[in-house]
């Protein structure tokens, strides 16, 4: 595997194990929303910043474009109080999920453009993530566990889709 690549994998099982132990918080009354999402959107962003520096020379922008959106959001999140106004948390992740959409649009084009097929597993994926987005957006707008239940099936789910792209590229390179 590349460098990228399990960089990407890292990113995607991070995302996985912060959505499967954000199921779990509850259960023990942890129930902070505000610094829970900013630290997943924060480690969300190095990880992708580290993407970034490591694949600089082949001029793929994805991991920076993906640390300015997340940077972006951390600053949203950090100036509305998302902890007592559950419209601002549901404000926040949408403009992060718009955001985000955008990007993986950008790479889906880069990858029709060269012909690649894996352009079309790229859309679905686009399209999985938006309407995952969009149901915990319209659901976050209930009390501190339930929002937390939210954010964490939407990032267990975001990072299975995650997961398809180093897997993907994995199973290409080998054939």
């Amino acid at each position: 595997m590349k460098k990228k690549q399990i960089v990407d994998l890292v990113t995607a099982i991070f995302l996985i194990i912060c959505g499967g132990v954000l199921l779990v918080f509850p259960l023990f009354h942890f129930v902070s929303v505000k610094p829970i999402f900013m630290a997943i959107l924060g480690v969300y962003g190095f990880l992708n910043l580290i993407q970034f520096l490591l694949t600089k020379e082949a001029k793929d922008y994805e991991g920076l474009f993906t640390t300015i959106a997340s940077v972006i959001a951390l600053i949203v999140a950090w100036r509305l109080d998302i902890a007592k106004t559950p419209w601002y948390l549901a404000l926040t992740l949408f403009i992060w999920i718009i955001m985000m959409a955008l990007i993986k649009m950008k790479k889906a084009d880069y990858y029709n453009d060269r012909h690649d097929s894996i352009w079309i597993l790229k859309i679905v994926t686009l399209m999985l993530f938006i309407l995952t987005g969009l149901l915990a957006t319209i659901n976050l707008y209930y009390e501190a566990d339930v929002q937390i239940l939210v954010l964490g099936f939407f990032f267990l789910v975001h990072g299975m889709l995650e997961l398809f792209d180093p897997l993907t590229n994995y199973l290409m390179m080998k054939k």
